[in-house]
């Protein structure tokens, strides 16, 4: 059996702008996805592939044929087409993997709840590129067509800046901060639809040049930051820029208006997790808002 792993991803500042070539500093987190793939003895020309969740119960299950990946069997139609059109695109990346007269047995495993947002999808991209030997970039512009931020954090075990224009470039960074131990993740409580209107917002905005400059120097100073003050200043502005240009409210003035702290959107506004800093009681400020999962960065962050 072969086991293959990918890091799950958190977008700590540089979202949307990304897209405009702009730098984007993220995290790869802890928590990913595993796939298993054993070959097996018959020779019957077809993959057998399991997804499951964090708990072990079945996420869903289908059978394919090898060499075309119709679909034999399934128990969830929708999911499995969305399998069955990334392997049609790695195939096109690397024909001759499926035309052997073989029988696979795949297994994916989520090591955190779906809900939590931190790249299922991409996690299953790299994945599928480590086992069939492709360029997951090349197969993210086939599927999902993200920045490819994501896919970066997927196969890198420590927080990097990224950027895809020209061509993609990913620095590895150190983290020498002194600050780590005043940076909490909380969990919104659902996966929200709102980051793909939000994000088509920005899309169809006209570009200003001007201000994705600004934003790209932030990006670069958050990673060059010495004190939690000045940490806190660049999130703040960034957001504060962003806000005005969309037309949008930022998710602490929706929701935390009152917490001294920081209040940082992660990746896309309206999102799963929020950043913040640490203020005295701050746990409980938010759990009295039904805000209970809350992750110290050093337990999610690689």
């Amino acid at each position: 059996m072969k086991k293959f792993r990918s890091n799950g991803k958190l977008f700590l500042i540089g979202e949307y702008v990304v897209m405009d070539g702009a730098k984007a500093f993220a995290l790869p987190t802890k928590y990913g996805q595993c796939l298993f793939v054993s070959q097996l003895s018959e020779q019957s020309n077809v993959i057998y592939w399991t997804a499951k969740k964090h708990d072990d119960s079945l996420w869903f299950e289908v059978k394919f044929e090898l060499n075309s990946l119709e679909i034999l069997e399934t128990s969830h139609q929708k999911l499995s087409e969305s399998l069955q059109s990334i392997l049609r695109q790695a195939k096109q990346l690397n024909p001759s993997f499926f035309e052997s007269n073989l029988a696979y047995n795949c297994e994916t495993k989520l090591e955190y709840p779906q809900e939590w947002g931190l790249g299922s999808s991409s996690t299953l991209i790299d994945l599928i590129s480590k086992w069939i030997e492709i360029d997951p970039f090349e197969l993210n512009k086939m599927t999902f067509n993200t920045s490819g931020y994501d896919i970066a954090c997927a196969h890198n075990n420590q927080p990097i800046l990224y950027s895809n224009q020209p061509i993609v470039e990913v620095e590895k960074l150190e983290l020498n901060w002194n600050f780590i131990d005043d940076l909490y993740f909380v969990y919104l409580n659902q996966k929200q639809d709102t980051q793909a209107v939000v994000g088509n917002h920005y899309k169809n905005k006209p570009k200003d040049l001007e201000l994705i400059n600004q934003l790209s120097n932030l990006v670069i100073e958050a990673t060059k930051v010495k004190t939690l003050h000045d940490f806190e200043a660049i999130m703040d502005e960034y957001q504060d820029k962003l806000a005005v240009f969309m037309n949008q409210p930022k998710v602490k003035d929706l929701y935390f208006s009152d917490y001294t702290g920081s209040v940082k959107s992660l990746g896309a506004w309206g999102g799963d997790f929020v950043l913040v800093t640490k203020r005295e009681g701050f746990e409980d400020y938010f759990k009295q808002k039904g805000y209970n999962i809350i992750v110290p960065f050093h337990e999610m962050i690689l």
